[in-house]
């Protein structure tokens, strides 16, 4: 009863979200001004579960003139990664593998360079494999995809550098796929989505309209919707499953958030391996987790979020746990707005207690 109580406050929370506050006028204007400009998107601010501004803006789909809102369902690109790190640390949970496990255990097919690589290794962005194989709309099914994987050289010798490669979490998702007996999608659902009420979450298993789903543009130019580019008839492209492709509204990513920090989902080990600051990106002051990353902000504050995008869309979710867990959440379906989120942060740390 207690998981339901808290998901029905969330979602009236969500529902029932007041007009721009003192703290998120400054938001709503800046968004106001971006629209005005050709901007389009989603946008979610909580504090401690409860949302303070939801708002959509602009056109999901220029064509059609169906606006943004809150509810449209748009592709959270990267941000898929956190599905599946969980999902790896729910299987770990279960028994059914470690993160220290070796490949070799799921694939004894894999080439003896390959066959030590763990799935820590996967997880962290330090396995050696190549950031991708091929272009997200190219279909090519899972074992097709190992293939390919096996046959391809590294970079680095496994556990050596961090190497941001989606190679790696489609890997990983192949890995719930053989380990669970059931699809990565289906895991998720089975496990999280379901459960946590995030009906508008998924690959192709959430039921949409072609209207709730925002289309994407660049420079003036329509690239559509990454459900319509992913037509064939056995799922999605595996050079997307697992790393990216995922899609989902404002308010489930923030329903999902509670429910992490709520310890709803995870136990607290699993959630300390989750956010865990296990390897430097590079730059000193950013850290990655399992498919979350630890910034640490020039007031010595923390932020811990990812984002995602394909060059036509983008998604940045980020929290602030020193800040009574501070959320924003934004999509847009033209990432040339992209440094609209910056915007937002600094107006948020500005006038946030």
């Amino acid at each position: 009863m207690r998981l339901r109580a808290v998901l029905a406050a969330i979602v009236l929370a969500v529902a029932c979200a007041p007009p721009p506050t003192a703290e998120t006028t400054g938001i709503d204007d800046l968004l106001l001004e971006e629209e005005a400009e050709g901007f389009a998107g989603s946008v979610l601010v909580a504090r401690d579960g409860e949302a303070i501004h939801l708002a959509g803006y602009g056109l999901a789909d220029r064509e059609a003139r169906v606006p943004f809102r809150p509810e449209t369902v748009s592709t959270i690109g990267s941000i898929t990664k956190q599905f599946t790190g969980a999902a790896i640390l729910k299987l770990q949970e279960q028994g059914r593998l470690r993160v220290e496990d070796p490949i070799g255990r799921f694939f004894p097919d894999a080439p003896a360079d390959k066959v030590g690589i763990t799935v820590h290794q996967l997880l962290t962005h330090t396995a050696g494999l190549p950031p991708a194989l091929g272009s997200d709309e190219e279909y090519i099914d899972r074992d097709s995809y190992l293939e390919a994987v096996w046959r391809t050289e590294l970079k680095d010798p496994p556990g050596e550098r961090h190497d941001y490669s989606n190679t790696g979490y489609s890997v990983l998702a192949a890995i719930v796929e053989r380990t669970s007996g059931t699809s990565y999608e289906g895991f998720l659902r089975q496990q999280f989505f379901d459960p946590l009420g995030m009906d508008a979450t998924g690959y192709r298993l959430a039921d949409w309209s072609e209207a709730q789903v925002a289309a994407g543009y660049r420079d003036g130019r329509r690239f559509g919707r990454v459900t319509d580019r992913q037509t064939h008839e056995d799922g999605f492209s595996w050079h997307l499953v697992g790393n990216g492709g995922i899609h989902s509204t404002v308010g489930d990513m923030a329903r999902w958030v509670r429910a992490l920090r709520d310890g709803e989902v995870l136990s607290a080990e699993s959630l300390d391996a989750l956010f865990g600051e296990h390897v430097d990106e590079g730059y000193g002051d950013s850290f990655y987790g399992y498919g979350w990353v630890t910034f640490h902000l020039p007031n010595g504050e923390r932020m811990i979020g990812h984002n995602g995008g394909n060059g036509f869309f983008f998604a940045d979710l980020n929290f602030f746990p020193d800040r009574d867990d501070l959320l924003y959440c934004l999509f847009m379906n033209d990432a040339g707005f992209e440094g609209v989120t910056g915007r937002i942060r600094r107006l948020l740390l500005e006038r946030a207690p």
